[in-house]
């Protein structure tokens, strides 16, 4: 468990902030959304943030919740080479 990547969604979650959301769908979509985050859900196949918005976004598809990436990441992965 990627307990850095969870403390800040909780924390975006209690904050009730907009917050840059970084994900890959299940169609291997790489999206970018700035959203609030309503709950944060413990479910048997894992842990689900939803939006605002009514979208449900799985834990293990996150890729970076405002500064924080996950740890499947590294601080390269989030630079441009242009």
């Amino acid at each position: 468990m990627d307990e850095q990547l969870l403390a800040a969604v909780q924390e975006a979650a209690q904050k009730k902030k907009f917050t840059k959301i970084q994900y890959v769908t299940n169609l291997q979509e790489y999206l970018t959304v700035t959203a609030l985050i309503k709950q944060v859900q413990e479910r048997e196949d894992g842990i689900y943030l939803e939006l605002a918005t009514g979208e449900e976004i799985k834990f293990d598809q996150l890729v970076k919740v405002g500064d924080t990436p996950s740890n499947k990441y590294n601080s390269r992965d989030f630079t441009c080479d242009c």
